[in-house]
Formats: C-alpha cells, sequence, structure tokens
C-alpha cells in the first residue's frame, strides 16, 4: 500500500511540474524555441510516468528457425513476454493474431518461391505497447524437384563404374539397388560419379536420387543393365607336350574358367589368340629343335581381366635324323 502511495505521489509531482512548465512556455515572448523545449520536456514526463507505472513492453525471442513443411507452408517459432496482438511485416504472414506470454509456433502461409530476408513480428500489448521488431532469419521457399540426367555412357571398371551426371541444383545423392557411391554432397553442374557394386554379376536395379536442400527429390536416375565382372580367369594345364617330341607344332591342350585373348610368352607361340571357356586343343609353334622350357601363357577377357600366367611344362623338340 505504502509503495503504490510513493508511485502516485511521485506521478503528481511529474504532472504538476509539467504543468508547471506548459504554463511558462505560454507566457507573452514565448517563441518557437519554447515550444521545441516544451514538447522535450512532455516527452520525458511521458517517459517517466510510464516507468513509474511499470509500463514494458513485449519482449520477443527466437526459439526456432523457419523451415518449410508440407503444403508450401513454413514453420516458426518465438517467445513473447506479454499478451497481445502480433503484426507482420516484409513477406510473410500468418493467421495466428494473438499472442500469449509464451512460447509460439506459427504457420507463415501463402508463400511463394524465392529467398525471404525481410521478415519480421511485433507484438502491441493490452495497454498499446508496441514490441521492437523480431527480425526472421532469412530463409528460402523452394517447391521445385531438382532434375538429375546422365551424361553420355558409363565405363566398368572392376566392380564399379564410372558415370558423369548433370544436376539443376545442389543436393545430396542416395543410392538404392544393390550399388553404393563415394560422392553423396553435388554442387549445381556436372560432375562425375563413382559407383561401386558388391560382386560380379548382373545389375539391374541401381538407381540414383538427388535431395536438395529444402527436401525436394528428384525423379530416380535409372542405369539399367549394369555388368560387373571382376574375376581372374584361371588356366589349368590339361594335356602337356611329350617331354621329347620331333613336331614342330606339338599339341597342347589346357582349359579356361572364362573366354577370351590369349598371350604367350618365351620361345613358343600359338596357332591361335582367342580361347573359349572350358577345355581348349591348340598347337604350340616352335621356330627350331631344342629345349623350350620358358613357355608361358595368359588370357585376357571382355572385362579386361588377366589371368596368372600359365608356365607350360618343359619339353624339347628333337630333330629327326631321317
Amino acid at each position: 500500500m505504502m509503495k503504490n502511495l510513493i508511485k502516485f505521489n511521485l506521478i503528481s509531482l511529474v504532472v504538476f511540474a509539467t504543468l508547471f512548465m506548459m504554463s511558462c512556455a505560454h507566457e507573452p515572448g514565448s517563441d518557437s524555441s519554447s515550444n521545441d523545449y516544451l514538447k522535450a520536456i512532455s516527452s520525458i514526463s511521458s517517459s517517466v510516468i510510464n516507468t513509474l507505472k511499470g509500463t514494458e513492453i513485449p519482449i520477443l525471442n527466437h526459439i526456432k528457425s523457419p523451415s518449410l513443411q508440407e503444403n508450401n507452408l513454413v514453420s516458426y517459432g518465438f517467445s513473447s513476454s506479454k499478451v497481445g496482438t502480433i503484426n507482420y511485416s516484409g513477406g510473410c504472414f500468418s493467421s495466428t493474431r494473438n499472442a500469449i506470454a509464451g512460447d509460439h509456433h506459427i504457420l507463415f502461409v501463402t508463400m511463394v518461391e524465392g529467398k525471404y530476408d525481410n521478415c519480421a513480428i511485433e507484438v502491441t500489448d493490452t495497454e498499446g505497447n508496441k514490441s521492437e521488431p523480431l527480425r526472421i532469419p532469412s530463409f528460402k521457399v523452394d517447391f521445385s524437384p531438382p532434375e538429375l540426367s546422365q551424361i553420355g555412357e558409363f565405363r566398368v571398371q572392376g566392380r564399379s563404374l564410372k558415370i558423369k551426371i548433370k544436376t539443376s541444383e545442389a543436393g545430396s545423392l542416395a543410392y538404392s539397388g544393390n550399388c553404393s557411391g563415394d560422392l553423396q554432397n553435388l554442387n549445381k553442374g556436372k560432375s562425375e560419379v563413382t559407383i561401386r557394386f558388391p560382386g560380379d554379376g548382373l545389375y539391374r536395379g541401381c538407381k540414383l536420387k538427388l535431395s536438395d536442400s529444402s527436401g525436394n527429390t528428384s525423379k530416380p536416375l535409372l542405369l539399367g543393365n549394369v555388368r560387373i565382372d571382376y574375376s581372374l580367369p584361371v588356366l589349368t594345364e590339361i594335356n602337356p607336350v611329350p617331354k621329347k617330341t620331333h613336331s614342330n607344332r606339338p599339341s597342347f591342350s589346357f582349359k579356361t574358367s572364362k573366354s577370351g585373348t590369349l598371350k604367350f610368352n618365351g620361345r613358343c607361340k600359338g596357332n591361335v589368340d582367342k580361347a573359349v571357356a572350358g577345355i581348349n586343343h591348340i598347337a604350340l609353334l616352335t621356330a627350331e629343335p631344342g629345349d623350350y622350357d620358358d613357355c608361358t601363357m595368359t588370357l585376357t577377357d571382355s572385362s579386361n581381366n588377366r589371368s596368372q600366367p600359365l608356365r607350360i611344362s618343359p619339353f624339347e623338340i628333337v630333330e629327326d635324323q631321317s
């Protein structure tokens, strides 16, 4: 009770002083400078009265940054220290107009694509006191899905392939269909991506999707049929050349796990340069009589996998004495 009485007496004193100065300002001889002085005094007195009355403007604070939701709505959170009416400015508007003393979670409506960096809100309390404008952090509204396309043909290398792709905007790349990639975040434009597969075989369902920063996802990019072949051919000797032979074209038989191209090293050559999966019968071409103990052969398949060298068992070409 005593506190309120003291506050009332102080307010009365300020009002009396203000009225006294106003009456003095209207005496003969007053000029425009005295009117300006009177306005300043009046403003000060109003400020003092509001302070003595305990008047406070609403205080606003951020609690949640703007984020895009479904149906093209943007959610935002803020807190207000007082009850009042919410006023919006800039490019943002919400159907929520009543403010409570506490946290608010509102939705900005009728948003169109673009960057919003001029939005602000104010709260006016029941006594007409208006808060300072609370500037809303800038945000981007994007409803359009990114576009993802393939450039040229992909190249298979071992158990992976190289592919060039083009993106309409930056985003995060996701893989599905028993494939994975080493590049997850892409910039706008052209990029080369390495896609890996778990093993040999034919893969039909590898898909790539790009998601932008607003959560929009592109149509899947389907790679089609991808054949992975990383297994080395295996060569096995079946029927070696006799240790001594009079023929300068001795027969030789071997088995290969895969078809491919033959390559010979050493003193012998083959009469063919291709082999099929399974058992193959060929002739070894020799130049002259003598020992042949350095002959080897390898096979390279269609995926460029090369076998370990097969050492052909040593043999001797004996000169015909007849």
